[in-house]
Parts: structure tokens; C-alpha cells; sequence
């Protein structure tokens, strides 16, 4: 019976199309040694995809959570799949990262570490 369960689970969590997700809205600026943070709020964005947007320079670095932008192709997440995109602009580093569950999007270190987690789990439990 516990097998009937986790195959249903399977087939609603990755067959079943979802016409849009919840994500995070938020900003956050290290500067300085000092962490700002702008909101986080929930939102709804149209398809698949929540959006982690980082950008780096020597002296500062923002992360931004928001719906992908399919007109940008480093944000556009229906092509790049589940994965981070990585561009130089000048001398910032721009860093967009798709991923596909509800408020997958979290910001800095925390959005590495709840990934690897997610990952594991998800690993652990199907195999």
C-alpha cells in the first residue's frame, strides 16, 4: 500500500503540468560586511520557474527573487532548464538561477545549501 502512495506523489509532484508557482520577491545587498534586505514577499509567477538573480563585484553583491524573463536569455528559464546562467557585465558577475518548486528562490548561501538539501532528500526517498 505505502508504494501506491509514493507512486501517486511521484505523478502529481512531476507529471501533472502546473500552470504557475509561488516564489519569493525580495532583495538583498551585502555591502560593506553589512547584509540589507529589502522585502520578501510571495508571489505568483506564470509558469514553471522561480528566479534567482545575483550580481557580483569586488565591493558589493545583490541577490534578487523574482519571476524568469523569457525576452532576457540568462533569465529565461523554460529554456535553460533547472540550472544556473552565468554572464560578465563589465566588471560585475551575473549569476540568474531557475529552479521549479514553490519558494524554491531563496537568497545567498541559503538558496546553495536548501538546493543540496532538496537534492538529497529527493534522492533518499525514490531510490
Amino acid at each position: 500500500m505505502p508504494t501506491y502512495f509514493l507512486f501517486i506523489s511521484i505523478f502529481i509532484t512531476f507529471i501533472i503540468p502546473v500552470a504557475s508557482i509561488q516564489c519569493w520577491a525580495f532583495s538583498q545587498m551585502d555591502y560593506e560586511g553589512k547584509t540589507h534586505t529589502v522585502g520578501k514577499t510571495a508571489i505568483t509567477c506564470n509558469g514553471l520557474y522561480c528566479l534567482t538573480l545575483s550580481e557580483q563585484a569586488s565591493y558589493f553583491t545583490v541577490f534578487n527573487g523574482t519571476c524568469p524573463d523569457p525576452t532576457v536569455s540568462i533569465t529565461n528559464c523554460d529554456t535553460n532548464g533547472v540550472s544556473c546562467q552565468k554572464e560578465k557585465l563589465g566588471d560585475v558577475d551575473v549569476k540568474a538561477c531557475c529552479c521549479n518548486y514553490d519558494f524554491c528562490n531563496l537568497s545567498g548561501q541559503s538558496f546553495t545549501t536548501f538546493s543540496a538539501i532538496y537534492v538529497f532528500c529527493m534522492f533518499f526517498f525514490l531510490f
